[in-house]
């Protein structure tokens, strides 16, 4: 040979999910062959796959059928002659390259998926019949073990057998294990040869039935294949549309050069709202495929030598003849719209209910519908509510960059205060902002929900204080840690989650706002800036604390007395300094106002606690409150049923817009 094969083998690559082109190479290889013999009879491909044996395959996997590892490709071809050979000597031998557009290389890609081919061929030269074998390796030479005999004649019906030998571990993987899976797979990258009525007998032999691939072929067209020609600037290109009524199939895109598949791409990347199956008049499911063959693609230099990719012209070429890729999708989608238009109609609006119906109990994405329309028909037809709303997301948030960049346009182009924003825009801002509120108050209501939930008892036993605290505001954090839709203050207190500091269970000793050594801690602490700060203000207008108890705790001792818990905490805030947020100390004592609030459930224990302390019953006896003068400390005792009552009573309106239900 020519040249150093070994390094040409390491110098082209195949990708794994290519595994079957080497077996597609020798199929074509042997088509061609057939077509040189210039048979009387009809051409006869016959492969035979040949799978690991039992005794190396696994035990627990003899549920499967064993990996394939070998291909052997059998035609009565005209031969390995000595022009054939000559040719397969020579890497990039043009033999083959004028009316078939062979690249000279197709066999290269056998070795880099096999370990090795071994070639046995029969012709006849002038009178003579002789028989050439050898090993076609990743040496420098390539050669390997060649023969050549006269024989007196055929020995048997086929001229060449080509055994891909040993499929190496990297790509058993990814080698379709199924038969009839290889059958649609040579269909797919064969299909031109298949239209032709000369086109050889392709019997695929496995461990099981044999498959005629021209049968399945007939099959997975079912009807006659429809032919729609078009052209882009001065470019012809033959479109066949292919109804396939089989579960193995899914909408493609084939590209064909030289009657061979190169690539393929998915419908659905140029027309989204395409289902995965059409159905007919008779009720039959069906897929399509569409190939897509032309002069473009049969030109020198369009395919690469892997024959794994199409070079089409960038969107710069000045020439009138350019194509790109972008214009050949563009123009294959133009015909399918049409020729199915009245099937891609039906599903846009089934694909539009389904949204609309799912908006109704997700409101922050109905704005999507007028916006986002094109974006909505690329969602997957998956039925899966949490997969289309992750999609809607991800639709939501490009509209609220693509909002926020217009405006920032819009508001550089007003040049005086005559100017006003442009009305369609100014309906989109507040049509998204209304659908991140609708975001939010779904969020409120979620949290509500979940509140009453922790509250009932489950198994025998209620929740924990830690549950019912998580849910307001996460354990062990500060407000420095998270952010505002993080918390769900706004349960207590829509005022609260504007403060200046939080700390969630942190000890006095480790809260960075006191001096104090103590490792008592409170369930909330709360420091509120001052509205307006002055020379002679102190920097804080208010601290708050929050205890959550356990539901329905009756047990408490008197040294548990959640009142005298509060004292407690509030003449450690009292006695050690207070720090303001650059760490400077203040006189807290100088009527700063403190509050605290006790959650819990009124059980006959913490009623006995509050009124033998002289607490005042709320006017709706769910609660109690009290202030004592020396700590100028307001406390307040609130039921948990007041506590939702009070939060959903606050939200009502909100809720009410949106449909939901306050009670």
């Amino acid at each position: 040979m020519q040249i150093d094969i070994a390094g040409k083998v390491r110098e082209k690559k195949l990708a794994h999910n290519n595994v079957l082109l080497p077996l597609y190479e020798a199929i074509v290889n042997s088509i061609h062959a057939i077509e040189d013999a210039k048979l009387s009879e009809k051409g006869l491909i016959e492969i035979d796959l040949i799978r690991l044996s039992q005794e190396e395959f696994p035990y627990d996997d003899l549920q499967k059928l064993p990996p394939i590892i070998d291909f052997h490709i059998k035609d009565n071809g005209i031969g390995f002659n000595e022009e054939n050979y000559d040719s397969f000597n020579f890497a990039h031998s043009s033999y083959k390259f004028e009316k078939r557009g062979g690249k000279g290389i197709g066999r290269i890609t056998w070795l880099r998926a096999f370990e090795k081919a071994i070639i046995e061929s029969q012709f006849k030269e002038g009178e003579v019949f002789k028989k050439r074998t050898f090993n076609f390796v990743p040496t420098k030479k390539g050669i390997e073990k060649e023969s050549l005999i006269e024989i007196e004649s055929k020995e048997d019906f086929w001229s060449t057998i080509v055994i891909l030998k040993n499929l190496k571990e990297n790509y058993r993987r990814w080698c379709n294990n199924n038969s009839e899976d290889i059958a649609f797979k040579i269909i797919e990258h064969c299909f031109s040869f298949f239209l032709d009525s000369n086109c050889p007998t392709i019997v695929l032999k496995d461990v099981n039935k044999p498959i005629v691939v021209n049968d399945y072929f007939s099959m997975y067209i079912n009807k006659a294949v429809e032919g729609k020609p078009f052209t882009i600037n001065t470019n012809k290109f033959d479109l066949d549309i292919v109804k396939l009524y089989n579960t193995k199939t899914d909408n493609k895109v084939h590209l064909l050069a030289h009657k061979r598949e190169v690539i393929n791409y998915p419908i659905s990347d140029t027309i989204p709202e395409i289902p995965d199956y059409f159905v007919d008049e008779i009720g039959q499911k069906f897929s399509i495929s569409i190939y897509v063959s032309g002069d473009y693609f049969d030109e020198n230099g369009r395919v690469n030598e892997e024959r794994t990719a199409i070079i089409f012209d960038n969107e710069e070429s000045m020439f009138e003849e350019a194509v790109t890729f972008q214009d050949l999708k563009d123009g294959v989608a133009e015909i399918i719209r049409e020729h199915f238009k009245d099937h891609l109609v039906e599903f846009s609006e089934k694909k539009f209910n389904r949204v609309r119906t799912f908006v109704t109990s997700h409101p922050r994405y109905r704005h999507l519908l007028k916006y986002k329309p094109n974006d909505i028909l690329k969602i997957s037809n998956s039925n899966d509510d949490s997969k289309l709303e992750v999609e809607l997301f991800k639709i939501q948030q490009k509209l609220e960059l693509e909002v926020l960049n217009e405006t920032k346009v819009e508001l550089q182009g007003i040049e005086n205060k005559e100017d006003k924003m442009n009305d369609g825009l100014y309906e989109k801002i507040l049509d998204v902002g209304n659908a991140k509120l609708s975001e939010y108050i779904l969020h409120r209501k979620h949290i509500l929900d979940l509140l009453e939930l922790n509250l009932r008892k489950k198994e025998n036993k209620y929740s924990t204080e830690e549950v019912i605290h998580n849910l307001i505001f996460p354990l062990r954090k500060t407000s420095d840690e998270i952010s505002l839709d993080e918390h769900n203050l706004w349960v207590i207190d829509d005022k609260l989650s504007f403060h200046d500091y939080l700390a969630s269970d942190k000890t006095f000793k480790s809260n960075e706002r006191t001096e104090s050594k103590s490792t008592k801690e409170t369930d909330l602490l709360i420091f509120n800036k001052a509205h307006l700060l002055t020379d002679d203000e102190k920097p804080y207008s208010s601290i708050i604390i929050v205890e959550f108890k356990r539901p329905m705790r009756n047990d408490y001792t008197d040294s548990e007395n959640p009142i005298n818990q509060i004292n407690t905490y509030v003449r450690e805030i009292i006695n050690n300094k207070v720090l303001d947020k650059d760490g400077r100390p203040f006189d807290i004592k100088d009527k700063t106002p403190i509050y605290a609030y006790i959650v819990c459930d009124l059980t006959p224990n913490m009623r006995k606690f509050a009124e033998d302390q002289n607490f005042t019953v709320l006017p709706d006896n769910d609660g109690y409150f009290n202030y004592n003068r020396n700590y100028y400390l307001y406390v307040e005792i609130i039921s948990f049923d007041k506590l939702i009552r009070d939060s959903k009573n606050r939200n009502k309106v909100l809720f009410e817009k949106l449909n939901l239900p306050t009670v």
